[in-house]
């Protein structure tokens, strides 16, 4: 079966000290949202052993499906593939495989200490393999491991993506030019009415001049469509007054 829910867990220093803009999870809620699958959580830890293991035994355990960013260089803060086997209760080996993909890339002498180190996984896991690079991911369980260089962690997640969801959602968008307070117990009505469409307000400017759009998203043609007109028809209504 495919999953249905899925989390991300974003790891890295760099992430929490502001010294690189997160992307790859933006990425993920967008591919899996077309999917039909639920991204439910992101979270976001440093390059510590115990608070990768701690999360991803939480999110794997909560959802059907994670999926990680980050830590699979061949550097020591790179430590994701030995939280992981850890968290999995198996060794982390040399995949003979990888081994024998960088040899024939690099060379013997070009394979040194950083480049082996990129060639540990998991035992028990099987590899995502991408274009953009001949270390792979992995997979191991309900957990997809990928990098955290942007352009391979795309190349990754569509390489996995046939995995994910069984009805894409759709999203409808109301453009708005009024303060969210007139139109929040209508708002809220509505959504009472239709539990299959989720129904959020958002803001993008505030005060005399206030504006922002609502949107609304559902794994249900109709009721989006129905869910829709009745938005639609509420803020009609404070037009004439």
């Amino acid at each position: 079966m495919k999953h249905q829910t899925a989390a991300m867990l974003v790891i890295g220093n760099e992430v929490l000290s502001g010294r690189t803009r997160e992307a790859n999870a933006w990425l993920a809620a967008q591919k899996l949202f077309e999917r039909g699958c639920k991204l439910a959580e992101i979270a976001i830890v440093p390059d510590v052993d115990s608070a990768i293991v701690a999360t991803l035994n939480r999110l794997r355990e909560q959802f059907d499906a994670v999926i990680t960013s980050g830590g699979i260089g061949p550097t020591h803060d790179d430590i994701t593939m030995e939280s992981i086997a850890r968290a999995f209760g198996v060794d982390l080996i040399e995949h003979k495989f990888i081994v024998q993909a960088m040899t024939e890339y690099f060379g013997n002498e070009g394979l040194n200490d950083g480049r082996r180190r990129m060639t540990r996984v998991p035992a028990t896991a099987s590899l995502i393999r991408c274009e953009k690079t001949i270390a792979p991911g992995v997979r191991i369980g309900n957990v997809y491991v990928l990098a955290g260089v942007p352009d391979i962690f795309a190349s990754q997640l569509d390489s996995i993506l046939d995995d994910f969801g069984t009805v894409p959602y759709q999203r409808r968008e109301i453009e708005v030019a009024l303060p969210e307070s007139l139109f929040a117990a209508g708002l809220t009505e509505i959504q009472q009415q239709y539990t299959d469409v989720e129904i959020g307000s958002y803001p993008g400017r505030c005060g005399p001049d206030p504006c922002g759009k609502i949107c609304l998203s559902s794994q249900n043609p109709e009721a989006l469509q129905q869910a829709t007109d009745d938005v639609r028809a509420m803020l009609k209504g404070f037009q004439h007054r």
